[in-house]
């Protein structure tokens, strides 16, 4: 049978060919909206751009295995590898961030959205079948009718304030409510109520063990020289030398000596070298030593608190001084005391002032 090959035939195949074409393309409900989310379709076209890489990668590698490879054909592979790469650290680091920062925002929409497919179609599975009504109560129908419809714009309109974030005015509504509240409270009894702002814990009273910090601390050498000397217990003594320090300066305390022997214990058990001390640290303990008033295996700092004690003793109250400070308010320079021209001085004016009455 001979193929009819005129232009009439030609053009009656190509209008069927591009009908079946039509009704074979996607519908409007498929394809993406007009206003949708930017982002998201941002994220399906490189999806799609890395699965089409992906696959031309794997294609690559499947021909490669046929021949040789040479470095001709590694070429195209290397521009996929890196496109690949790219896309990857779009979707890693660009897409994800900005997908869970929008996120509160694209639920809203999304809801949004379900909502309004939820009220079509509920609307066009219920037909409007109404009853029929007098007019008596047509009125009251009426009055319903409209309040329920202000309701329904009042309900979308604050739909649409929520789609996108948090109604900031309702929280300050009712930060301005609470205020106005505990105001009126406050004036029926008169109690002043302050604002609720952050939760603060009631100051507690010092405790004993505050207190007992800030005393000063026992004598080490009065200790230990009950232990030694007024105890009858016998008693390790150590090399005669081998405590004193800085040329005679400074003797070793007890204390001293046994964490000597602990660090001595520690470095022996363990095979291993403690780093001395910081400067920090040794700058510590030598103002801790002049604390204490030690020197050259004494305690002199007994001294300085008798002094004290007795100031605290012999001062007044009430800002007056008592005779010890007023014996240091004296004056101490070199000059002429006690040579007599002071004496003689106040002799001479008194007889002047005396002979003016003669």
């Amino acid at each position: 049978m001979a193929v009819d090959n005129s232009l009439e035939s030609l053009l009656a195949t190509l209008t069927t060919s591009i009908q079946s074409a039509t009704e074979a393309l996607p519908n409007d409900d498929i394809l993406p909206p007009k206003e949708g989310i930017s982002l998201l379709d941002v994220k399906n076209e490189l999806l799609l751009s890395y699965l089409q890489n992906l696959v031309f990668l794997i294609l690559l590698k499947l021909r490669s295995r046929k021949g040789n490879q040479k470095e001709t054909d590694l070429h195209p592979q290397d521009e996929v590898v890196q496109k690949l790469v790219e896309l990857r650290v779009y979707l890693e680091k660009g897409m994800r961030p900005l997908e869970s920062r929008l996120k509160y925002q694209i639920d809203k929409i999304l809801r949004t959205a379900d909502d309004a497919t939820r009220r079509t179609t509920q609307a066009t599975a219920k037909p409007a079948q109404k009853p029929r009504k007098s007019k008596a109560d047509t009125g009251s129908d009426s009055d319903v009718s409209d309040a329920e419809s202000n309701g329904s714009a009042q309900t979308e309109d604050d739909e649409d304030e929520m789609a996108y974030g948090p109604r900031r005015t309702q929280v300050t509504r009712q930060k301005t409510e609470a205020a106005q509240e505990r105001a009126r409270e406050s004036a029926k009894d008169g109690i002043y109520r302050p604002p609720k702002i952050t939760p603060m814990a009631m100051p507690t009273p010092e405790g004993r063990e505050a207190r007992r910090e800030r005393r000063p601390g026992k004598s080490a050498t009065l200790d230990e020289f009950i232990a030694t000397e007024l105890s009858g217990a016998p008693i390790a003594e150590p090399s005669i030398g081998s405590t004193i320090t800085n040329g005679g300066r400074h003797t070793k305390s007890e204390r001293e000596r046994r964490e000597e022997n602990e660090r001595r214990e520690y470095e022996e058990a363990n095979f291993t070298r403690l780093a001395p001390d910081s400067k920090k640290e040794a700058a510590k303990k030598k103002a801790r030593q002049q604390r204490d008033g030690g020197f050259g295996g004494e305690e002199w700092r007994t001294l300085g608190a008798g002094i004290d004690r007795i100031e605290r003793l012999t001062q007044k109250k009430g800002g007056n001084l008592g005779s010890l400070e007023k014996s240091r308010k004296r004056p101490v320079g070199d000059g002429p005391r006690g040579s007599g021209s002071a004496a003689g001085d106040a002799f001479e004016k008194r007889r002047k002032v005396v002979g003016r009455y003669k």
